[in-house]
């Protein structure tokens, strides 16, 4: 009798629409053993998402409801994937949002605005990645990946130097909430700094045009996927605790 192939389980927020779709797609499109579970806080959304790749032929999709900004969603989406598969291998917190929708620059910077963008970018990342370990300790992968979506924005290096172009954009809650978010993998990094089949990292897509940011980005959304599934595919000799982007390192 023949051994049965790894199936590679991947779990992807934010995956019906922008860079989540993009790197379910070329996940699901050039790993035939990997199993993309994409989530999303619309059941609608999200399913029709998950319909299409399969409609194309890109039957290693399905659909999960996951607002990670509900206790209750993230719990109950953990059982699901639990019952149904009994692992995880790969974690890509990539559901994310902004302030105000892509517009040119934040201008309600009221206690409301900070609150809704921590929910989800900080808070919620962070309830998802350590509700879901439990399963990604049941991996038999020879790596264990978490891939936290970042931003160049976050940068604290890139924003004192004067070389930077962006360096005066007043986008002061989605990137103060990323900077927050490198703290965050940072720890996960740390903690399982000591076994290296973890491989835990932070990624900036680069400034594509989705939905994040009214479609305003300069690159393909396509492009925005490449480092996300490099990280998301890393072997046992991968880095763990980076913060890059496609090109290569990025400042802290």
């Amino acid at each position: 009798m023949g051994s049965t192939a790894y199936i590679t389980k991947v779990l992807v927020t934010g995956a019906n629409t922008g860079l989540g779709w993009q790197i379910s797609k070329k996940l699901a499109t050039e790993h035939k053993d990997y199993h993309i579970i994409m989530s999303g806080r619309n059941k609608e959304a999200v399913e029709k998402a998950a319909a299409d790749f399969q409609s194309q032929g890109l039957t290693n999709v399905e659909s999960l409801v996951l607002d990670i900004s509900s206790d209750e969603s993230i719990a109950d989406a953990v059982k699901a994937v639990d019952q149904k598969h009994g692992r995880l291998d790969v974690l890509i917190n990539n559901a994310g949002i902004t302030s105000d929708n892509g517009a040119p620059a934040e201008t309600d910077l009221s206690r409301e605005k900070w609150d809704m963008v921590f929910q989800v970018n900080v808070f919620g990342t962070a309830l998802v990645t350590d509700a879901f370990l439990p399963l990604l300790e049941k991996s038999q992968a020879p790596t264990k990946r978490i891939v936290f979506m970042s931003s160049s924005l976050s940068s604290v290096g890139q924003r004192f130097d004067k070389a930077t172009p962006w360096r005066k954009a007043q986008y002061r809650i989605y990137s103060t909430s990323k900077t927050a978010l490198n703290m965050v993998m940072a720890h996960y990094a740390v903690e399982k700094e000591d076994d290296p089949s973890w491989k835990i990292n932070a990624c900036c897509p680069g400034h594509c045009a989705t939905n994040l940011n009214g479609g305003m980005g300069a690159d393909d959304p396509a492009l925005g996927a490449i480092n996300a599934c490099r990280l998301a595919t890393l072997g046992v000799e991968g880095e763990s605790g980076t913060f890059t982007n496609r090109h290569g390192p990025l400042p802290w």
